[in-house]
């Protein structure tokens, strides 16, 4: 029966099209098969190419779960940590506190609802310009930018730790529109601190501040979606 090395079974962790291995107890398991380990992750917590055995003291389940596959190897633990396991159990740590507190999901939610929020009531300015509906868009688009680039920093911390930077395509387009998001949003923050009333303009500044409030609400759309597409996976 084959072995493998702590630096061999990690080369096995269900990315960018490797088989899925896991280790437990001395043994390797192939789980590519399990729909509970897609992309290599078993939700959330837990990730192939990695000795499972420490982990599962605190799982919901016991050993039966390994009666439904075969194991293909032997897992031989290193007695030397490397530097690279050092990094890699440093990362491990960051994944299980991740895990706990949940930071990127924990704050993502409130700039796209503060997005959307300062569009709908950007509507009701625009057929009724009050100070009062002026207030609510500019306060709720401040405070929506602001979470914006706090959950991107939350964002690129998930993306490494969970995923390792995986430049797959909704990785790609969630990064660039939450870019887009903050560079555009921006703008009509830095109107209004030069023009008061540039939110009561009818000129091109105006439409200007008006437009990129409205432009963001389709950008944090494509940002959530996508979003959803990482976390859940596309339907088969």
């Amino acid at each position: 029966m084959q072995q493998f090395t702590e630096e061999e079974l990690r080369k096995y962790n269900g990315q960018d099209g490797a088989p899925t291995y896991i280790a437990f107890k001395g043994k390797v398991y192939d789980v590519s098969s399990s729909k509970l380990w897609k992309n290599g992750t078993h939700f959330k917590r837990h990730f192939a190419g990695c000795d499972l055995t420490p982990e599962m003291e605190d799982a919901p389940h016991a050993d039966e779960v390994f009666e439904h596959f075969e194991p293909v190897g032997l897992f031989i633990p290193s007695t030397k940590k490397s530097p690279q396991d050092e990094k890699e159990a440093r990362k491990e740590r960051y994944r299980q506190w991740y895990a706990i507190y949940h930071p990127h999901p924990a704050v993502v939610h409130f700039p796209i609802a503060l997005h959307y929020f300062s569009g709908f009531v950007d509507v009701l300015f625009l057929s009724n310009p009050t100070a009062e509906y002026e207030a609510a868009v500019f306060l709720s688009f401040l405070i929506a930018t602001v979470m914006g680039f706090v959950a991107l920093i939350a964002g690129v911390f998930s993306w490494w730790i969970n995923y390792d930077f995986a430049m797959s395509k909704a990785f790609v387009i969630k990064l660039i529109g939450a870019l887009f998001t903050l560079v555009v949003g921006m703008v009509p923050l830095t109107q209004k601190m030069m023009d008061s009333q540039v939110p009561f303009s009818h000129g091109m500044d105006g439409w200007i501040y008006h437009g990129i409030i409205f432009i963001t609400v389709i950008s944090v759309t494509i940002v959530g979606y996508y979003g959803g597409k990482i976390t859940w996976g596309a339907r088969q």
